[in-house]
């Protein structure tokens, strides 16, 4: 490879973790929006804000929502950006280039899901079953961009990328371990809309306001996320470490990693819990949520790595 050529993959890795810090932050921001109660601040236009693309004098919540938007499509450009610059520095088909094209169309996807949820009137107190599933994909969704942002940058730094045959055994875990995290963010997304429309600071009635019949799915599903997060984390934290036992030590202290991850994620919302779920702490819960799954993609993409390696090592062999 020429001294220009390893210049701009170098560039290209830098930018892309860059990115997927700023889509973290995109992320964060998603959750203000939402425990703000700003989710209606453009009204249900799109991609106007009312009745103008660019609000004059808007109000808290009209700036807060504008705000977000703008920063999301400006996710959406650096994306693309990100795209092109694949094609430029990979040679055709290079598994760099096949992950950013993924992470474009997914960052695609991802607009029209948050305009969905803007058009269908699926934003602050509503609690219909047209937002369970629209916030269910848009979190999935963001899931799967992150997971391609992630693995573009991994590839793009010069790791080994995936080669078959695969392991198959061992990739049936990684895709359980997967399911399951984005189970658990699934549950954890409506979670908060259910904390956003039924108040922590009202007293609770007991188990009978909790579980009976008339409470609605929104607000009971706030004492099974706990429950729904602790064993899925923990049966996470195990596939880690039972696929890492023959790995290289670097693998090996990114499933400790995915493991110390998980277990701080418990305190964190055990803290959100007994806090009442103040803005910070849910931002936060978000946050290392997002954290647990770059890495857990991460420590995949690296046991995977392995066996090709080996794989490959033993082909020239």
């Amino acid at each position: 490879m020429t001294g220009p050529a390893k210049q701009r993959q170098r560039v290209f890795s830098w930018f892309s973790w860059a990115i997927i810090l700023y889509n973290l932050g995109v992320i964060a921001f998603g959750t203000i929006v939402r425990a703000t109660g700003s989710g209606a601040g453009c009204g249900p236009s799109w991609p106007r804000c009312g009745p103008e693309f660019v609000p004059v004098d808007p109000a808290t919540e009209t700036l807060i929502e504008f705000s977000h938007r703008a920063s999301s499509a400006a996710a959406g450009v650096l994306v693309a950006g990100l795209f092109l610059f694949s094609l430029w520095a990979f040679s055709k088909g290079h598994i760099v280039r096949k992950a950013a094209t993924a992470s474009l169309v997914l960052v695609i996807i991802e607009g029209l899901l948050g305009a969905a949820l803007v058009l269908g009137g699926w934003v602050d107190d509503d609690i219909s079953v047209g937002r369970v599933i629209a916030v269910s994909l848009h979190l999935a969704n963001t899931f799967l961009l992150l997971g391609a942002l992630t693995l573009t940058a991994w590839w793009g730094s010069g790791r080994t990328g995936p080669s078959l045959p695969l392991n198959r055994k061992q990739l049936r875990w990684l895709i359980i371990g997967g399911v399951t995290l984005t189970a658990i963010g699934a549950s954890g997304a409506l979670n908060a809309i259910g904390v956003a429309v039924f108040p922590t600071d009202i007293p609770l009635g007991g188990l009978e306001d909790e579980f009976g019949s008339l409470a609605p799915v929104l607000h009971r599903l706030r004492a099974v996320h706990p429950v729904i997060a602790v064993v899925g984390g923990m049966f996470v934290a195990w596939i880690a470490m039972k696929l890492s036992g023959r790995a290289h030590m670097a693998t090996q202290r990114l499933s400790a990693a995915v493991a110390i991850i998980v277990f701080s994620q418990m305190f964190v919302g055990i803290a959100n819990v007994f806090l009442l779920a103040p803005l910070a702490m849910q931002v936060t819960h978000l946050m290392v949520a997002d954290v647990l799954w770059i890495v857990f993609i991460i420590f995949s993409a690296s046991l995977i790595g392995e066996e090709s390696e080996v794989s490959l090592g033993a082909r020239s062999s």
